[in-house]
């Protein structure tokens, strides 16, 4: 098939750090490429694949305009099938004669045909029960693997409200174990009024910013375990099955599709802020291999890439 993946303007793929979606695109792109599909990827200046890549300006700004004006004037003819992961579905709204389906990474929907969504959860709450939705993927062999913990635990993602970071420092000032925050600053004011007077006072709290590569691997593998508190209507949560896979268990907020990724660890959800003080003392996990190989069996790349081929033939067979 010829298929163009359309990439949001946001960071270049893959990402150096990070950048849940575009990990998911760059990682759907190249097992297509092996597949031996021929693939155009549109993505920001500073991408790297083995796809067509068709790069556009981007200057840390979502350019909404320039991004739709250099998909309709550079796209490749004969095109089967176009994939669209922008947030707000600017390619699905132009309703091509092309094909085209919508991954819906966001917590809202796109009013748009073809919508895919991440989870369950996430068609639940966004769409209708005839749309369909495909479990994010990941490349198990790129993720270190451990047995053995360190004495800290891990919260890895935005630093934002509805992340809950501030349940995390709740949870260590309880228990007094370390605790290292990894992931980008999206909000300034709140880190520098709510967040960063707590981590400054407390010496068992390390904030060691956006992480990438070799460090990634090793504060992943090693941690106790990742606190995952979200309040918001978490659509997937890469950075579970990114733990998980590393052999770290995850305590999170029953929030979104949190409970749908963790289905076969109910233990793992947390209701409340004294419930995860209590499995944080506790400390009693399952073996780590287990967990490995749950993410193996439910979230790899290939399922991921076997899920959306199939769509794309039967919107490609709907289309002739």
């Amino acid at each position: 098939m010829r298929i163009v993946q359309i990439a949001p303007d946001v960071f270049p793929i893959p990402p150096n750090g990070y950048g849940g979606i575009e990990k998911v695109v760059y990682d759907l792109t190249e097992e297509l490429v092996k597949r031996g599909h021929e693939v155009y990827v549109y993505a920001p200046r500073g991408s790297s694949t083995s796809a067509n890549l068709i790069s556009y300006q981007h200057d840390g700004i979502w350019q909404f305009e320039e991004m739709v004006s250099r998909v309709i004037n550079t796209l490749p003819e004969n095109i089967d099938i176009i994939h669209d992961h922008t947030h707000d579905s600017l390619i699905g709204k132009l309703n091509l004669p092309i094909p085209t389906l919508c991954t819906i990474h966001v917590d809202h929907g796109n009013g748009v045909s073809n919508q895919v969504f991440i989870s369950k959860r996430a068609r639940e709450f966004l769409g209708s029960p005839n749309e369909r939705y495909v479990y994010n993927g990941l490349y198990p062999s790129e993720y270190d693997f451990s047995y053995e913990k360190e004495d800290y635990v891990l919260f890895f993602s935005r630093l934002v409200q509805f992340k809950g970071l501030e349940y995390a420092l709740d949870v260590v000032e309880k228990t007094n174990d370390r605790l290292i925050i990894a992931g980008p600053i999206h909000d300034q004011y709140l880190f520098e009024t709510d967040y960063k007077p707590r981590i400054q006072s407390n010496p068992n709290i390390e904030y060691v910013g956006t992480i990438a590569g070799k460090q990634k691997q090793e504060i992943l593998k090693k941690a106790k375990c990742l606190l995952f508190p979200v309040v918001w209507e978490e659509p997937f949560g890469l950075a579970m099955i990114e733990a998980m896979v590393c052999g770290t268990p995850v305590l999170a907020f029953p929030n979104g599709a949190v409970p749908e990724i963790l289905e076969q660890f109910p233990d793992f959800i947390c209701h409340s802020v004294e419930e995860m003080i209590e499995k944080v003392r506790a400390n009693s996990f399952p073996y780590p291999d287990q967990l490995r190989r749950y993410v193996i069996e439910r979230f790899s790349v290939n399922k991921m890439t076997d899920d959306y081929l199939a769509i794309y033939h039967e919107l490609v067979d709907c289309n002739k």
